[in-house]
């Protein structure tokens, strides 16, 4: 939204340049009393193009680190369970929320077989991520085109965490989940 009306402030700005420069006696330049006041609207028009830009990095700076929401998955015995992911990405099992300091166990769903599982817990705010190797041995069909993988996290801290799914060094899904305290 913000890149929009980013662009469209950019466009009317450009609108009244070209106006000036093919039409200088044009309606719309005529419209100005004083050549400061077109000067000062393009500046204006420039400057809010550019607070919506900055406003649309916050907000996509800011977007990769939103809780993904619960979602339904059915097993192939027609059960459905809750999980908290992206589907056909990668997901887990969501039957409590994950309290800080304790083992959550759980199990990682992914939408294909995978050879390679590592599993990578990023905190927030913080740049070194932890690397978690997953079982492929382990690893069950869990419905006809999804795979069950238990495994087990230890969060040190509360917040907001990154679950980063990785097969053979290649980004298969994030789960961003809430660690209460």
């Amino acid at each position: 939204m913000f890149y929009v009306l980013g662009w469209i402030f950019m466009v009317i700005a450009g609108i009244f340049l070209i106006a000036k420069r093919v039409a200088p006696e044009s309606e719309l330049l005529n419209s100005f009393e004083k050549t400061h006041s077109f000067r000062y609207t393009v500046i204006t028009f420039l400057i809010a193009a550019g607070v919506m830009f900055i406003g649309n990095g916050v907000v996509v700076k800011n977007e990769e680190w939103r809780e993904h929401a619960l979602i339904q998955v059915e097993d192939r015995n027609g059960t459905i369970g809750i999980f908290q992911g992206e589907e056909q990405k990668a997901a887990i099992a969501y039957d409590n929320p994950p309290k800080e300091k304790e083992e959550y166990k759980t199990s990682l769903l992914v939408w294909d077989k995978y050879a390679n599982l590592e599993l990578s817990l990023k905190k927030k705010g913080e740049e070194q991520a932890v690397r978690i190797e997953a079982s492929d041995s382990e690893c069950s069909r869990y419905n006809e085109e999804a795979y069950s993988v238990p495994v087990t996290f230890y969060f040190e801290e509360s917040g907001l965490w990154k679950i980063i799914v990785e097969n053979d060094y290649e980004v298969i899904g994030e789960i961003v989940l809430e660690v209460k305290k």
